[in-house]
């Protein structure tokens, strides 16, 4: 943490407000929509139970250095924990779970409270030692406001300990697979100038049969991250036409990508540019994003790209959270 101590406590600041903005809207009750009841409802989903094992091992790798009087690879851990694991990994995974207001997808979006409430305050309490006075304001404006039978100060809460039972070390090293995966993804569309929100037909990965495994084990959340709509499984490199794929290589790890897009993906993704535009225009305007608009209105375009647009309409308005998105050529 020595060398961006802001952009970590922004980052955990952030992930606050993004947890409250949230979660009031929903009501979520910390003493009512537990773990444990969450667990009942079978509504956890693999990317919390993988961030909750995570946290165990960080929990105690922060103590044991903490104990040993190392400061400064103890907060490191926080840091990448902060940073990298619960910020730039578990957040875009389940992103788009809160943007519905659905009632039957209540729970799910319950769960994700549940999990984000036992995670950030394990962390606060981890930072307590050298950011007492955010841990405090984290405390008293987050916490308490959400459940005023915890201590009156974040000096008598317990230190957090680690719970075997939320330990998956199968499920961390699946992620891990995962992890490695989606960079190759990400790099294979930047050589073919394809932006991530563009979605793409196919993916090939080519690699050994135990990365495969572990693999097909979290296939819908790759294909969801990856923004494709299949993905094949090979253990040696085809032979394609690279004027049509792209290829990204790790060691023996290999993804190609599909880069023909018909109407149907290229009307998806110019859906996703202008749900982008109108989302960053939302936050300009000084919109909560728990807010729903009644309407937006999209003037301006040619002829196909109306008609390319009109059979996504209502997956964008989920997007930009409005009742109704119209599109069209004039103003």
């Amino acid at each position: 943490m020595k060398g961006r101590p802001y952009q970590v406590l922004s980052t955990l600041y952030h992930l606050h407000r993004f947890f409250m903005q949230n979660a009031e809207y929903d009501r979520f009750n910390p003493r009512k929509h537990t773990l444990q009841r969450a667990e009942q409802n079978k509504a956890l989903k693999t990317p919390d139970r993988w961030l909750l094992s995570k946290l165990q091992g960080m929990v105690k790798e922060f103590t044991e250095k903490a104990e040993a009087s190392e400061f400064n690879f103890a907060l490191s851990e926080l840091e990448e924990f902060v940073v990298n694991v619960l910020s730039r990994q578990y957040v875009p995974m389940i992103r788009r779970d809160l943007w519905s207001d659905d009632p039957e997808t209540l729970n799910r979006r319950l769960a994700v409270y549940a999990t984000l409430w036992h995670v950030l305050k394990t962390l606060v309490l981890l930072f307590n030692p050298v950011t007492s006075f955010l841990s405090e304001a984290m405390h008293q404006r987050v916490y308490r406001e959400l459940d005023n039978t915890l201590p009156e100060t974040v000096n008598l809460e317990s230190w957090p300990k680690p719970d075997a039972a939320l330990e998956d070390a199968t499920l961390e090293e699946e992620f891990e697979v995962l992890l490695r995966c989606l960079p190759l993804v990400y790099s294979a569309r930047q050589s073919a100038r394809l932006k991530r929100r563009w979605p793409l037909n196919k993916a090939v990965v080519v690699a050994p049969k135990n990365v495969q495994k572990a693999l097909k084990n979290l296939e819908e959340l790759f294909l969801e991250l990856a923004n494709v709509k299949k993905v094949e499984y090979g253990e040696k490199l085809p032979e394609v036409d690279l004027k049509r794929w792209a290829l990204a290589s790790d060691v023996e790890l290999h993804v190609l990508l599909d880069t023909h897009r018909d109407e149907a993906l290229e009307g998806e993704g110019l859906m996703r540019d202008l749900a982008r535009r109108v989302q960053a225009l939302r936050k300009e305007l000084g919109f909560m994003p728990t807010d729903i608009l009644n309407a937006v209105h999209v003037a301006e375009l040619d002829s196909k790209s109306v008609k390319l647009l009109e059979p996504y309409l209502t997956e964008m308005a989920e997007l930009v959270r409005a009742k109704k998105v119209y599109v069209q050529e004039k103003r």
